[in-house]
C-alpha cells in the first residue's frame, strides 16, 4: 500500500487474544483493517504462536511490527504476561515477544487498554483527554485515560473495572474477589443467569431441547427484542449493576466521555439506550452534566486496532 507520493506506508499486524476468540489484522497508520483472520482462542502457546504466523504468512504486504492485546495483567516494557486467570492461564508468565519466534518488533498490553488506544488514535476518544472505556464480552476489562495520560498504575492493574465489587454477598470471581462486576455483567454472567431459567422451566422462548447447552449473550439479547420474558429479566437485573458501576466510574474519572466495547456492544441501542437513561438519572446531579456514553468505533476488532497502533506509538508515527 502507497500514500499518494508513492511512499510505501507502514503496516502493522495487530493480535487480540480474547477468551472466546483470538483475531487479527493488517492495520495501516490511518487506521484501516485490512485482511482480517480469526479462531477460536488458543489453548496452548503453540497454538498461539501458529496463529500469528499463519497471519503473517496470509498478508500479501509486509508489516513492521507485531502488536498484542491480552487479557490479564501485561507488563507492556517485556510484553510479560504478569497474571493470567481462568482460560488463558497457559500464558502467565510468558513473554509475548519471545513466544512468538520472529525477528519482527512485539508489543503487548492489556486488551482492553489496546481498545482505548484504537479509540484515542482513530476513533471517538480522539482529541480528548479525560476517557474511560469498558470491555464487555467473556469477562468485562476497563481502561482510563486521565489528563492525556492511559492510566498503567502500580502492577499495571489499572482499569481492571471488571473486578469492582457490586454486590458484597455476591459469588467468587475469578480474580479470588467476590461479587465483581464481571459476575454480575458478562456474556457468562448473562447465559449462567438465562440458563438458571431454563433449568427451572421458566417462561422462555429459546429452545430446551438441550439443557446442557446455554443460549449465548446474543441469542439472549434478540431473545429479550422480541418478548422473552426470561431474557428481559435477565438483562435488565445485569444493566442495574452495569449502570451502577459505570455511575462510580463517572464520579472516580470525571471523563469527558465513556466508550463501551467488546462482543456485548454489539447490542448497539438495545444496551446504550436504558443505560444512558439510568446512568444519567443518578449522576446528572453531581457531575452537573450528562456524560455522553458511546460505542467503539470498531465493534468486535477494537482490540485489533489498538494493538496495531502500539507498534506505530512504539515507532514514533504516531502519538497520543
Amino acid at each position: 500500500m502507497t500514500d499518494s507520493k508513492g511512499v510505501t506506508a507502514p503496516l502493522a499486524l495487530g493480535i487480540d487474544i480474547g477468551g472466546t476468540a483470538i483475531k487479527g489484522a493488517v492495520v495501516t497508520v490511518d487506521g484501516e483493517l485490512i485482511e482480517r483472520i480469526q479462531a477460536p482462542s488458543p489453548r496452548s502457546a503453540g497454538a498461539l504462536r501458529d496463529f500469528v504466523h499463519s497471519a503473517l504468512n496470509q498478508t500479501s504486504r509486509p508489516v513492521s511490527g507485531i502488536g498484542i492485546g491480552c487479557k490479564g495483567v501485561i507488563d507492556s516494557q517485556s510484553s510479560r504476561v504478569v497474571r493470567l486467570p481462568a482460560d488463558l492461564h497457559y500464558l502467565q508468565g510468558c513473554v509475548l515477544a519471545t513466544l512468538i519466534e520472529t525477528n519482527l518488533p512485539v508489543r503487548a498490553d492489556n486488551d482492553a487498554r489496546t481498545a482505548l488506544i484504537a479509540e484515542v488514535l482513530w476513533g471517538a476518544a480522539r482529541g480528548r483527554r479525560n476517557v474511560v472505556m469498558l470491555t464487555l464480552g467473556t469477562g468485562v476489562g476497563g481502561a482510563a485515560m486521565v489528563d492525556g495520560v492511559i492510566l498503567h498504575g502500580t502492577s499495571g492493574i489499572a482499569g481492571h473495572f471488571g473486578h469492582m465489587t457490586v454486590d458484597i454477598h455476591g459469588g467468587l470471581c475469578i480474580c479470588g474477589n467476590y461479587g465483581c462486576l464481571e459476575t454480575r455483567f458478562s456474556s457468562r454472567a448473562i447465559e449462567a443467569d438465562y440458563f438458571a431459567h431454563l433449568h427451572r422451566a421458566a417462561a422462555t422462548t429459546l429452545p430446551r431441547e438441550d439443557r446442557g447447552q446455554i443460549p449465548d449473550s446474543e441469542a439472549i439479547f434478540q431473545a429479550a427484542r422480541t418478548g422473552d420474558e426470561s431474557a428481559r429479566c435477565v438483562l435488565d437485573r445485569a444493566l442495574e449493576y452495569l449502570s451502577a458501576s459505570v455511575v462510580s466510574l463517572l464520579h472516580a474519572f470525571d471523563p469527558e466521555l465513556l466508550i463501551l466495547g467488546g462482543s456485548i456492544a454489539a447490542a448497539g441501542d438495545q444496551l446504550l439506550a436504558p443505560l444512558q437513561a439510568s446512568v444519567a438519572k443518578r449522576s446528572v446531579q453531581m457531575l452537573g452534566r450528562e456524560v455522553p456514553i458511546l460505542l467503539q468505533t470498531e465493534v468486535g476488532y477494537g482490540g485489533v486496532l489498538g494493538a496495531a497502533g502500539l507498534v506505530f506509538l512504539y515507532q514514533n508515527l504516531l502519538k497520543i
